[in-house]
C-alpha cells in the first residue's frame, strides 16, 4: 500500500462525495455513528466548502479514493480537524493515523500552536484512533446537535509549541 495524501482538486470532488456516502453508508447501523447520513451530512457540500477555503486533503492508494479530512484555522493559532473519513474497504490500513500524521505537519508547516477536534462522545473507534496519535480530551461540551441526538462532544487538542 502506497498512501499518498494531498490538497484536493476540484476533480476529486465526485470521488469525496462518494468516499462520504460509502462511509455514511458504513455508519447507518453503528450504534458510534456520529449523525453521518448520506446526501445530508457531509455531503458533496460540505467537501466544496472547504476546498474553497483551501482546507481539503484525499488520501488516494493507487489512485482510489481511501480517505479524506479537512482543516480550518481557529481564532488563537490553532487548526481544527473536520469530517476525517476512511473509506470501509480500507479501515484498519494506517490510513486514518496517516491523515493525523499529515495534519500534524500541516499545522506545524502553517505555524499552528496546536491542532483540535470535537469527536461525539459515544464513537469510542475514533477516541481511541485520536488518543493514540497523541490528542488530549480537553473537555466535553454541548455544540448544539441535539436535535440529531448528538448531545455531547469531546474537545480534543494535539499541542504542537512543546
Amino acid at each position: 500500500m502506497s498512501i499518498i495524501i494531498k490538497k484536493a482538486a476540484s476533480q476529486d470532488l465526485d470521488a469525496v462525495a462518494e468516499l462520504y456516502g460509502a462511509v455514511c453508508g458504513y455508519l447507518a447501523d453503528k450504534p458510534y455513528n456520529p449523525g453521518w447520513r448520506r446526501d445530508i451530512f457531509p455531503a458533496r457540500e460540505d467537501a466544496e466548502q472547504y476546498l474553497a477555503a483551501d482546507g481539503l486533503y484525499i488520501a488516494r492508494d493507487g489512485g482510489a479514493a481511501v480517505g479524506t479530512i479537512a482543516l480550518t484555522p481557529e481564532p488563537g493559532g490553532a487548526l481544527c480537524i473536520h469530517e476525517i473519513a476512511v473509506h470501509p474497504e480500507h479501515q484498519r490500513e494506517g490510513i486514518g493515523a496517516a491523515m493525523l500524521d499529515h495534519a500534524t505537519r500541516e499545522a506545524a508547516k502553517r505555524g499552528a500552536k496546536a491542532l483540535r477536534l470535537y469527536v461525539w462522545e459515544n464513537n469510542a473507534p475514533a477516541i481511541r484512533a485520536y488518543e493514540k496519535s497523541g490528542f488530549v480530551r480537553l473537555g466535553r461540551e454541548d455544540i448544539g446537535l441535539g436535535e440529531f441526538g448528538l448531545d455531547w462532544f469531546y474537545l480534543y487538542e494535539k499541542r504542537l509549541d512543546g
